[in-house]
């Protein structure tokens, strides 16, 4: 083997000594990086879940400590079968479950649970044994996380347990005196069950296998490159002038020879010619010095740089997670179901929603209250992001706890406005239009809290502005009055509530859209349709932008009034 590796040139020797060095030393980084990169995945996932609950947990506090409290005295009631009994609200962990699983439906990136071995619901008890060591273990580490690995659906998720406390004196009521709760010895402050939040982890796991997919493609080119670097130059510094210089010494060893002959150089030769190989090799040992500080120079960039590209996707991860959830809150919520009475004949109705890219608070609402009444809301919250979704969320349950009392628009919106006022340190507020509409008649009651006054749009297609109110937006002053006014609609009269997302519709000449592009557009429309009149504003709008960025939600309801059946 020893001669054998004697007769090969010195160019293939010196590569077959380092380039499996530096193929390892490649492949060494790549498992340091994808080893490093996994285990930070369950920390970042660990404390994305415990962000969740935390969110879910002040969700439900504020509904069991503020909602809860008003609708008992209001005299309605709370169970799980809430939609099946008229007057009777969700309980504090039906709500929040039921919006944590249309939040996820909606996005499919994770699951949550509420789980408890005193279940009142019986679908939410133990049912492996990950959930029964789970919640052993939170029992006497409540501030603590319980994390496993596991599948789900044939997914890989990330399971993660966090105690679910009785946060509230209704809690611990309702669990202690529930008809079907299992056990009626809580105290606030104990453990009554846990969430589990399972969030999928292929998605992460596929972009940690393509880090390591680039870190080894890096590692193959800095391979190729150091390999052809080493070609070139050991052509070119050793095996051409060792190969002229051992052809000239032949020369001198033969003088009859009519110049220089091409000669391979044997061990012997290579002895003979030691000086000029030092000589070169000082000049191939600068050369290594300098691509060995070029490597380093080159590694501290490329480090520099990924450090900032991982704190930038965190960053922008964060933001994209808190607009995800503030946008699946906002869209949960609203009734999304057209016709949303098929049964009735006396009137059509269509609501639509649009968001920007960026979160508001609009909403619409609408809803029976009794047989012959018909509840109508639009109402848009003031600021955007995460703190706009819930407070719009709590401003729509509050509007609708107090509409089905039967109260009249004006005492509905006054209501309302002091519970908004009530510790609000953010200083929200949200403006509502509320009206009530006798189905029979065609009588509409309405109060306004300082939002747009809708359009009526009679037969003849003539579009006209409903007369305020005079009331303020909810949240600002604690005891403002409200009006409200009356006025029957006709057979065929539409109603055209909206948000000023519609009006204040901007193109790329800093144009707003306007009331009047507005009025011509209802007049224009030549439809009884409420979900074609709606249509019809939108491409308007639209039509209007162009191609400057939609700047707010556009949210409307469109309604037709057929008279009584």
């Amino acid at each position: 083997m020893k001669i054998f590796l004697k007769s090969w040139p010195v160019g293939k020797k010196l590569i077959v000594m380092t380039l499996p060095i530096i193929m390892t030393a490649s492949v060494l980084a790549g498992y340091v990086e994808h080893s490093r990169n996994e285990a930070g995945l369950r920390d970042k996932l660990s404390a994305q879940a415990k962000s969740l609950a935390s969110q879910i947990m002040i969700d439900r506090q504020y509904y069991a400590s503020a909602v809860v409290p008003r609708i008992t005295a209001l005299g309605g009631t709370l169970g799980a079968d809430y939609g099946a009994v008229h007057g009777r609200f969700p309980l504090p962990a039906t709500f929040v479950r039921e919006a944590a699983e249309a939040s996820a439906q909606e996005h499919r990136e994770y699951r949550v649970r509420l789980v408890s071995p005193w279940p009142i619901n019986k679908t939410q008890g133990l049912t492996d044994e990950y959930q029964r060591a789970g919640l052993a273990y939170l029992e006497s580490h409540p501030d603590d996380q319980f994390i496993q690995m596991g599948t789900v659906n044939d997914r890989p998720v990330l399971r993660v347990l966090l105690a679910d406390r009785a946060v509230s004196a209704s809690c611990v009521s309702c669990h202690n005196t529930h008809p079907d709760s299992p056990r009626r010895d809580f105290k606030v402050g104990d453990v009554i069950g846990g969430f589990e939040i399972d969030i999928p982890t292929d998605h992460y796991q596929h972009e940690i296998q393509q880090d390591l997919l680039l870190t080894l493609t890096g590692g193959g080119l800095m391979c190729l490159l150091v390999f052809g670097v080493m070609v070139v130059g050991t052509k070119t510094i050793v095996t051409t002038p060792l190969a002229g210089l051992a052809a000239r010494m032949a020369s001198f060893a033969s003088p009859q020879s009519d110049g220089p002959q091409k000669t391979a150089l044997s061990g012997n030769e290579v002895l003979a010619l030691t000086q000029e190989f030092e000589a070169m090799a000082s000049t191939i040992g600068s050369q290594q010095a300098a691509l060995r500080e070029a490597n380093a120079h080159l590694e501290q960039r490329v480090l520099e740089r990924t450090e900032q590209l991982r704190t930038t996707l965190a960053e922008k991860e964060r933001i994209s997670s808190e607009l995800r959830v503030a946008s699946s809150i906002q869209q949960s919520i609203l009734p999304r179901t057209f016709p949303p009475f098929p049964a009735r004949t006396e009137f059509d109705l269509y609501a639509e929603s649009i968001p920007a890219k960026e979160m508001g608070g609009d909403f619409y609402d609408f809803f029976l209250i009794d047989t012959h009444h018909l509840g109508l809301v639009i109402a848009d919250v003031s600021g955007k992001g995460v703190p706009a979704a819930i407070f719009m969320t709590v401003s729509r349950t509050l509007i609708k706890a107090e509409a089905m009392t039967g109260i009249g628009p004006d005492e509905c919106l006054q209501r309302v406005n002091a519970l908004l006022c009530e510790d609000n340190d953010a200083a929200m507020f949200v403006t509502v239009f509320y009206g009530v509409l006798d189905l029979r008649s065609g009588e509409l009651v309405y109060a306004n809290g300082g939002h747009n006054s809708p359009y009526l749009l009679s037969a003849n297609g003539t579009a006209t502005v409903l007369n305020g109110t005079g009331g303020i937006a909810l949240g600002v002053i604690d005891d403002a009055v409200f009006q409200s006014r009356r006025l029957t609609l006709e057979a065929g009269t539409q109603l055209f509530l909206f948000t000023d997302g519609i009006t204040e519709a901007m193109n790329s000449h800093e144009e707003l859209f306007g009331d009047a592009r507005l009025a011509a557009s209802l007049a224009q429309a030549s439809t009884q349709d409420p979900r074609e009149l709606l249509g019809q504003v939108v491409m308007d709008v639209r039509r209007f932008v162009a191609a400057a960025p939609q700047s707010d939600d556009l949210t409307a309801l469109a309604l037709c009034y057929r008279g009584a059946s």
